[in-house]
């Protein structure tokens, strides 16, 4: 698995981003710890300043973490997707990360938001996903609030997604490759944003290979659980049209990265990131096309 180097610039973005809104006044989401760790996984670290800064300049103040109510006995299933009680949310991560260490937390927390995997066009997940890369590679305080924020997020605007049926295949395909199923299932997706290279067909890439980062966090029945929602997930967004596969011997496209840093355009940086790991994985061009697609907007 790739992960993002231990890089300075990093820990100052998620730092001077700490206290940021996680959404901005018109009620897109604020991508600017998820870039800045694209980038810094991409090599890009000379950007990730201005990236954050930007940010900074861009998005507003937001809430502070406060006790949850209830303290040590919080009911968190009743605080499930209110977002009237992001401080609270805020403020249970910060101690559940201090207190039981980010695997744990991240090991615990996750099958329990993965039914909410779609939550705000997959941002919770792949903003926690973005996250526990980033603290995996190198374990500092402003990697572990930024995990507590992002898992806080992703519980406070939960949005349970369609009921799923067993699917009997699921956990041997989770034993004998998880992380290649869900790559599958991004490539997939690759060709449908290709197709039609859209906000919704984007993130059905980058959700995907968010749950492609955390997978390998998780114990087996929870990664079989997590492949099974990324499929239902898929099927929702696109339905039942299949597209053809694309040749496996198309190069990647090493330009795309320098213009994706330099687009000022958070979602450019994201699939590239993306598209260029499921590539590493899998060697599909689907990958290739779709992130010459996004950097081409």
């Amino acid at each position: 698995m790739e992960m993002a180097v231990d890089s300075p610039a990093l820990d100052e973005a998620f730092e001077r981003m700490g206290t940021l809104d996680f959404e901005l006044a018109n009620g897109f989401v604020n991508h600017g710890p998820m870039a800045c760790e694209a980038l810094a996984v991409m090599g890009c670290d000379e950007e990730i300043d201005g990236w954050a800064r930007w940010f900074t300049e861009m998005v507003g103040e937001g809430a502070k973490p406060v006790e949850p109510l209830g303290g040590d006995r919080f009911d968190w299933a009743a605080a499930l997707g209110d977002y009237r009680r992001l401080p609270e949310w805020m403020g249970y991560f910060d101690r559940v990360v201090a207190d039981d260490g980010w695997a744990a937390a991240v090991r615990q927390w996750v099958p329990r938001l993965m039914p909410g995997l779609a939550t705000a066009l997959f941002h919770g997940t792949i903003r926690t996903a973005h996250a526990v890369r980033a603290v995996g590679a190198c374990e500092t305080e402003a990697r572990r609030a930024e995990l507590a924020r992002a898992l806080a997020y992703w519980a406070a605007r939960f949005h349970r997604g369609p009921a799923v049926t067993d699917d009997g295949d699921v956990a041997e395909s989770v034993m004998d490759g998880a992380r290649a199923a869900v790559v599958e299932a991004a490539a997939a997706g690759a060709r449908h944003y290709v197709a039609q290279p859209n906000i919704f067909n984007l993130h059905g890439v980058t959700g995907a290979m968010a749950v492609e980062l955390l997978i390998g966090h998780l114990d087996p029945e929870d990664a079989a659980a997590a492949l099974t929602r990324v499929r239902v997930e898929h099927a929702a967004l696109y339905g039942a049209d299949g597209l053809a596969t694309t040749a496996a011997s198309v190069p990647w496209a090493p330009d795309v990265v320098a213009r994706a840093a330099t687009s000022a355009d958070a979602h450019q940086v994201k699939l590239v990131e993306a598209c260029r790991r499921g590539f590493d994985v899998a060697g599909d061009g689907a990958f290739v096309e779709a992130a010459l697609r996004v950097t081409r907007r």
